[in-house]
């Protein structure tokens, strides 16, 4: 199932409201190129950050309704 901007956001949006802290992800791969306009869409949802937001991220991933694969990279 292809993910489009407008989903992307979407998610990103989903996330602000339930994690309750500042986190700076990066978006890697065909996510970086959606969000960018250089691609119409990406298979997965991918994200770079940092060591101590990775679990709090996890979590709330997990607790949303099941949905696109989200690959969350950190150098942890």
């Amino acid at each position: 199932m292809a993910i489009t901007k407008i989903e992307l956001l979407e998610f990103l949006e989903e996330i602000d409201k339930i994690i309750g802290k500042a986190v700076t992800l990066i978006a890697v791969g065909g996510t970086a190129m959606t969000l960018l306009d250089l691609k119409a869409s990406t298979l997965d949802i991918d994200f770079d950050l940092s060591a101590e937001d990775v679990d709090v991220f996890r979590k709330v991933v997990k607790s949303l309704p099941p949905g696109p694969r989200v690959d969350i990279f950190t150098k942890a």
